[in-house]
């Protein structure tokens, strides 16, 4: 099952690492029209993109049983939370892409299909997002206990020859 989850896991990171990182081209065009909610917009697609990326190298370098360390559970740590807390962003991006869509259907008497990309795209970057962050969790936990479970001091020995 380790196997699987982490090739589904990556998966969901690639896409969503394209997902955030065009909606923050967009948010960079909409810079173009002079206001500055656009840039912040940018700046929490890009952090949203930064932390796929994140994971990656935890489970390429880090995943069987080498313990995340310094500098790099120092950054972890930090992009962990921050993007705990654009879930709210994503949260709200899902309300006002649900407010916007609904608004444009009242407005041509019937719901067209099309109106509802944004939202469908919204929806799947949230989830995504919470897939991921899940997914950094499950990566941590499991290499932390893999790297507590030695029980001999040879196998330590051995870990340090490498």
């Amino acid at each position: 099952m380790t196997r699987f989850w982490l090739i589904i896991l990556r998966i969901i990171c690639i896409i969503q690492i394209l997902i955030a990182i065009s909606k923050c081209f967009v948010s960079l065009v909409g810079l173009i029209g002079g206001q500055f909610v656009f840039l912040l917009q940018a700046i929490a697609f890009a952090l949203i993109a930064a932390l796929p990326v994140f994971t990656f190298i935890i489970s390429n370098n880090n995943f069987p049983d080498k313990p995340i360390e310094g500098k790099l559970k120092k950054n972890f740590n930090r992009l962990f939370l921050i993007n705990v807390l654009l879930t709210s962003l994503l949260f709200g991006f899902v309300f006002k892409d649900y407010k916007q869509a609904v608004n444009l259907s009242d407005k041509l008497g019937r719901p067209y299909p099309f109106l509802f990309i944004d939202l469908t795209i919204s929806i799947i970057m949230l989830l995504f997002h919470f897939t991921i962050l899940y997914g950094l969790y499950w990566l941590r936990s499991h290499i932390k206990n893999n790297t507590s479970s030695k029980q001999f001091d040879f196998e330590v020995q051995d870990e340090k020859g490498r």
